[in-house]
């Protein structure tokens, strides 16, 4: 039986780590979930990621039509539509110099700020290697552990509820952290949700058919991790072989460097 208690607010964008949060909080702690889908027209993935989130929930209510009641409506918000905020533009610049993290936070702050929600969750796992763990050494000590009926998760303590660090990421919540996208693989098959992590979508840059692209930072993440089973061959060949051709044409100087 879901619990009926307050619906928990989670980004999703039909992603791998989110898509887990979202099977976790679903399957295993009973809660019902409202899910939050920013609209980023400039991003080539969009249309695709938008229509990976209904073909997951329908999985889902397939296997469960009970779901059908506990999964809310996602509520998006285009991103040109978002509040401008001088102080959260200024703390995302100067933490950016410090660590290099998505400018993406710099607007789901913005939009957490504008609609006066706190306590969203984010779904940050623990990569393998340490160097792509930003957010999470970003963060640092000011974490707190917090052990709940949705499980365990992390936020920045308000000691520093004045700092840059707060302004972006103090209304987050981070229920992944403890987990690599190897072990979402095995609580997904002990849940009976493998399959449906298998419809998440990760490319930032789908070719003309609508497949991975094997060059983009999630793609090569992807690989990274362990998941390397998830690019197709053509994806796999640019995943070896652009490095090097980017490395080629930057000595050339036919690309810009960065």
């Amino acid at each position: 039986m879901i619990k009926q208690s307050e619906p928990v607010k989670l980004f999703w964008t039909g992603g791998w780590d989110s898509t887990f949060r979202f099977i976790q909080l679903l399957l295993i702690h009973k809660m019902v979930v409202q899910p939050y889908y920013i609209i980023d027209p400039e991003r080539n993935s969009t249309l695709i990621e938008i229509k990976t989130m209904t073909d997951i929930k329908k999985a889902l209510i397939e296997k469960n039509p009970d779901l059908n009641h506990f999964i809310l409506p996602t509520i998006f918000k285009e991103l040109r539509q978002i509040e401008k905020n001088e102080q959260i533009a200024e703390s995302y610049k100067r933490l950016a110099l410090v660590e290099s993290i998505g400018i993406q936070y710099e607007w789901l702050a913005r939009f957490c700020n504008a609609e006066g929600i706190k306590n969203i969750e984010i779904s940050n796992e623990t990569a393998i290697f340490d160097e792509d763990n930003r957010t999470r050494k970003l963060l640092g000590d000011d974490l707190d552990r917090f052990e709940t009926e949705r499980g365990v998760y992390y936020k920045l303590n308000e000691r520093v509820k004045d700092s840059d660090k707060y302004k972006i990421y103090g209304n987050f919540i981070f229920p992944v952290f403890d987990y690599t996208k190897l072990d979402m693989i095995e609580i997904s098959k002990k849940e009976g949700a493998f399959d449906v992590m298998k419809l998440t979508w990760f490319c930032h840059s789908p070719d003309r058919n609508n497949r991975p692209c094997g060059k983009c930072h999630p793609c090569r993440t992807v690989v990274r991790e362990g998941l390397g089973w998830r690019l197709p061959f053509v994806a796999k060949l640019r995943y070896y072989t652009w490095p090097k051709l980017r490395k080629i044409a930057n000595l050339m100087h036919l690309v810009p460097k960065n």
